[in-house]
């Protein structure tokens, strides 16, 4: 039995962030000027004086340079970063798993090969005509509408792979935990930008070390996925880290706006995140008489919370969280920024712990 197929199944890192993204910039709100955009800090950053370009009788100064692109050079070189993180992440924890096994198959004084098939084939049922069944639906596309008599070995073949790698990541934690082992490759010192809270709503104490501030929207799924994220994470670090929530709709998702609109109106009579958690959990219905449900249930007056909504400073105030969010280069939902921190997609809660106790312990 090979190793080597079984090792993605513990790859916390590994994966490409999951992000609802923007079209192409036409199908999006203008941004605001570039000018306008809050500085970012970087280590690579230089004599703001300098010239960095220059004609008879004029030049470009490096500050100039940076209100227009600055943002976007941060970006890139936190996502540069990020990618370099996740790829060490993944060749240490690689590493160490196949040393792990081959010290555990050394004591054992059998091969590798053997000890795979002891602790994990032999250990795997086989798969039931409900998991077979299950498999088959879940591929379906891939089928392309090929009977089930035709492919059912293969469809069963995927039904081991899956019970196998679940089995393999259960059995390497004990191997894991048995070695007192750990992936310890520190977290990069990333550049920070300067991100304003305005006044969204927040989650944990005012005065905490850690702030993390999310750009978001309801009908993005990952964003579901994000704020289960987040409410262990401040469940976790009680006192030591503050959420802050900003909308980001987006363009494509038509139910975005009213539903920020209808969680701002909530907001207004302190039942912001009620309605916030009810439809982050439902965001596939998110339809006018879905909405008004929601603020049913989450207590709010419905005259007030619909004579709100026809405000249109409610809109405008969507957006205009919305227009901070590009300035500093968010591009799809959701974004985060963690003390200046920029991390895009919806990232496990082992990759925000690592972040946050690196910033406790500044």
């Amino acid at each position: 039995m090979n190793l080597r197929p079984l090792l993605p199944a513990l790859l916390v890192f590994a994966s490409v962030p999951a992000a609802c993204k923007t079209p192409t910039p036409a199908a999006t709100p203008t941004a605001p000027a570039a000018s306008s955009a809050p500085a970012a800090t970087s280590a690579a950053s230089a004599d703001p004086a300098a010239s960095v370009a220059s004609w008879t009788g004029g030049a470009i100064r490096r500050d100039a340079l940076e209100a227009e692109v600055g943002n976007k050079l941060i970006q890139m070189e936190v996502e540069y970063l990020t990618n370099r993180f996740q790829t060490e992440m993944q060749a240490a924890e690689q590493l160490m798993v196949e040393k792990l096994v081959e010290e555990e198959a050394a004591r054992r004084t059998i091969t590798t090969d053997e000890l795979l098939v002891a602790e994990v084939e032999s250990k795997v049922q086989a798969p039931t005509e409900a998991e077979i069944q299950e498999m088959y639906a879940a591929l379906a596309r891939q089928l392309r509408g090929a009977p089930l008599d035709q492919v059912r070995d293969l469809v069963a073949g995927q039904v081991t792979q899956r019970k196998q790698a679940e089995r393999f990541q259960a059995w390497v934690e004990e191997l894991k935990k048995a070695a007192g082992a750990k992936v310890v490759v520190p977290f990069p010192d990333m550049p920070r930008m300067q991100v304003s809270v305005d006044d969204d709503p927040s989650l944990g104490a005012a005065a905490a070390p850690v702030t993390i501030v999310q750009f978001a929207e309801y009908q993005c799924g990952y964003c579901g996925k994000a704020n289960a994220t987040m409410k262990q994470l401040l469940k976790d670090y009680d006192g030591k880290v503050r959420m802050v929530y900003r909308d980001f709709p987006l363009s494509f998702h038509e139910q975005a706006i009213p539903a920020a609109i209808a969680a701002n109106c909530a907001g207004a009579q302190g039942k912001y995140w009620e309605i916030h958690d009810l439809m982050m959990v439902n965001q596939q219905s998110l339809a006018e008489s879905d909405l008004v449900g929601y603020a049913t249930k989450a207590g709010v007056d419905l005259a007030s919370w619909q004579s709100c909504r026809q405000d249109p400073a409610q809109r405008a105030e969507v957006m205009a969280d919305f227009e901070a969010g590009q300035a500093l280069g968010v591009t799809g939902t959701p974004a985060f920024f963690v003390n200046g921190i920029m991390l895009s997609g919806a990232l496990p809660y082992e990759l925000f712990a690592l972040i946050i106790d690196q910033e406790l312990a500044r």
